[in-house]
């Protein structure tokens, strides 16, 4: 694994201790991505704590140097003042620098611990925000709003005009496997992983139907749906009806993601979501080759250098596309290798910290200065 070094410890001028707020549906898609900023805060000689709630299974921000608060402490909604009580005692004998929360999640959580602890909080948005979302309020009290791609930032800023000043492009950062896994064995049929959410059946008719075409011409296949959603046993029905029982099966979100995806070949991007995709961005850096609909929130995808692109709505583009990479499987690992230099250059790990922690500082000098009030 390619991994770009952390700075020394003692070479920091200044020591932040973050306090990031997680919860459930940040932790389900960005897990990983918050393992690798804990883990480089304490290489960097930085203390952090992470606010979770207990009944989730968040082994990935199990760190040594990490102390962990469950939030909410009592399960009950009557004791909405008293966990906010405990929360507030525990976070007070930490002494955070900073609160560090993702939109929409604990937004409103972190106004109200930034007003009590005195401390600014900065606000990370992986996605598009909805118009009238209830969570928008508090953001105008936020020092720092941090995006991953052009495509976020550009939509923070139109959200939030009178903010523009605070906004800052943070690169979601990923680490680059040394090998590609695409196809590096030969011996075996072509393994095709497609992560997301179980929500439409149209979005899976035309993938699966190409996939029943390629079945009758001969090639040798294996597609793994990973997600769960309202529509999951049509989508089994749909699979039984085409006699694709024995080439696709559908599995829950697996973790960790990274070594599930880096034993497969192909990875399919069914749709942009609207928001960045960190699964996709895992794929990349194991080497596989990315196949599928354009992804312009998260940026990552160039037709022909990162991945090969399809219209998501035409089964014979898909077929067509599929059929291109599993007979021609130098020119998957080409595309899949493409990508992986794509995130060597442009998702640097250290790079991320970096511009995590300069954010940090920005915050704490601006809640300083009088002149940089909320708007």
């Amino acid at each position: 694994m390619v991994e770009n070094g952390f700075s020394n410890g003692s070479q920091n001028a200044t020591v932040v201790r973050p306090v990031l707020l997680v919860d459930e549906a940040v932790y389900a898609d960005y897990g990983g991505y918050l393992r690798r900023i804990l883990v480089g805060l304490a290489d960097l000689g930085h203390v952090a704590a992470v606010v979770c709630p207990g009944d989730i299974d968040a082994a990935l921000l199990d760190f040594p140097t990490i102390e962990k608060i469950e939030h909410p402490a009592l399960r009950l909604g009557i004791f909405n003042a008293t966990n906010r009580r405990i929360l507030l005692d525990r976070l007070k004998r930490f002494n955070p620098t900073v609160i560090h929360t993702f939109f929409p999640g604990q937004t409103e959580l972190a106004a109200m611990l930034s007003e009590a602890l005195e401390v600014p909080f900065v606000v990370t948005f992986h996605g598009r925000l909805r118009r009238f979302s209830r969570c928008r309020k508090p953001i105008f009290q936020a020092r720092r709003l941090l995006a991953p791609s052009e495509v976020l930032v550009k939509h923070v800023s139109a959200s939030f005009p009178s903010l523009r000043d605070r906004i800052d492009p943070v690169p979601i950062g990923s680490f680059v496997e040394e090998t590609c896994a695409c196809f590096v064995r030969v011996d075996r049929p072509a393994s095709l992983i497609a992560v997301h959410p179980l929500d439409e059946v149209r979005l899976f008719e035309p993938l699966l139907a190409a996939v029943r075409h390629l079945a009758l011409d001969g090639v040798e296949l294996i597609l793994v749906l990973m997600g769960s959603g309202k529509a999951e046993e049509a989508i089994r029905r749909q699979i039984r009806t085409l006699g694709l029982t024995p080439l696709v099966t559908i599995v829950p979100l697996m973790r960790p993601l990274r070594s599930v995806l880096a034993g497969a070949d192909l990875f399919l991007h069914l749709k942009d979501r609207g928001q960045f995709n960190a699964q996709l961005l895992e794929a990349m850096g194991v080497g596989m080759a990315i196949a599928g609909a354009n992804d312009p929130t998260s940026g990552l995808l160039k037709d022909g250098h990162t991945a090969a692109l399809w219209d998501p709505t035409d089964e014979l583009s898909i077929y067509g596309c599929l059929k291109r990479l599993l007979n021609q499987r130098d020119t998957a690992r080409q595309l899949a290798q493409g990508a992986q230099a794509f995130l060597q250059q442009q998702c640097g790990v250290s790079t991320m910290i970096e511009n995590i922690v300069n954010a940090y500082t920005a915050a704490s000098q601006s809640a300083k200065d009088p002149s940089q009030a909320a708007g």
